[in-house]
């Protein structure tokens, strides 16, 4: 899981499918791509060995509730330094075939890896916040290999993960931009761009609330659909108690977790959608500082159990 944040960081169902033409499309300006950022490295790690973190810091040492602690990000910050190397993480994410195409005037990345089989399910993959494509790159070997069903029936998967717009290689969205519009975008990318006329989906965090708008979309060309977590909030204590709703023991603490998540866990998403640009241009040249921004959603989805409302 650390391997992942760092190489975040450092990057800043089975039939009645139908197949792709030839990976070629000169309207959309479809170009294969290659992550070369090595000579942004030196600079990088220089900006990680002189943040100078504090010797103390108020309510460090007690447990999560307050953020990431100072001790975790001051090992994390030593482990950057020592035992993460940008090149090997480079040609491991080299390894796929990384394409960027011009839609709506985005650029949007993606990886497409195809299986050999000739009758392979198209298979988008949508990643969500604080993620990206990497968040399925451990899976992407298994899902283009075939197959047996426990129907006997044999399956394999041509596998796209396109990058959100305005994460890793995708340019940022215009103003007002909505998930209704990336929805169309990687709509757009797999039947104009790839030529699937239909495709299975599957979407985590952000991205199964653009997966669920896509289905209910574009319902003719996607074929299955499949969400980490169903994008919509939970009722509150008194809006089941208005309705005379019972929960079960497993559901009341569920409702719980989803309460506490919405009265302690959600500042982040706050500051991001009405302040964007002053956590933005904070954190833009501060390694660390994004380190301990998003380190701190990975740690608390690593070490704290999972519920019906996903891990934010």
């Amino acid at each position: 899981m650390i391997k992942f944040w760092l190489q975040l960081l450092a990057a800043s169902c089975l039939h009645g499918f139908t197949h792709a033409a030839p990976l070629v499309n000169d309207t959309f300006d479809l170009h294969p791509f290659r992550i070369d950022l090595s000579a942004r490295v030196p600079r990088m790690l220089d900006q990680i060995r002189s943040t100078r973190l504090p010797e103390r810091f108020p309510y460090s040492g007690i447990d999560s509730s307050f953020g990431i602690d100072l001790d975790v990000l001051k090992a994390l910050q030593a482990k950057w330094l020592t035992d993460f190397s940008w090149e090997t993480e480079q040609d491991s994410m080299n390894q796929f075939d990384h394409y960027t195409t011009s839609i709506e005037d985005l650029r949007v990345h993606f990886v497409h890896e195809k299986s050999a089989a000739p009758n392979a399910i198209p298979l988008l993959l949508v990643h969500g916040w604080p993620g990206s494509f990497l968040e399925f790159a451990p899976i992407i070997d298994q899902l283009t290999k075939e197959a047996t069903t426990f129907t006997g029936k044999p399956v394999s998967f041509d596998v796209i993960i396109p990058s959100l717009p305005g994460f890793t290689f995708s340019s940022p969205p215009p103003l007002n931009w909505t998930i209704t519009d990336t929805a169309r975008i990687f709509n757009t990318l797999m039947v104009d761009v790839l030529g699937y006329n239909t495709y299975a989906i599957h979407g985590t965090d952000w991205g199964s609330a653009i997966s669920y708008n896509m289905y209910d979309q574009f319902n003719e060309t996607i074929g299955a659909a499949h969400f980490a977590f169903l994008p919509f909030y939970p009722q509150t204590p008194d809006q089941l108690a208005a309705g005379n709703i019972t929960l079960s023991k497993v559901e009341l603490v569920e409702e719980q977790n989803a309460m506490n998540w919405a009265n302690t866990g959600d500042g982040y998403f706050i500051e991001q959608t009405t302040k964007s640009n002053t956590v933005g241009l904070a954190l833009q040249d501060n390694p660390i500082g994004q380190l301990a921004w998003l380190g701190e959603k990975f740690m608390n989805c690593e070490y704290t159990s999972f519920t019906s409302t996903g891990c934010h």
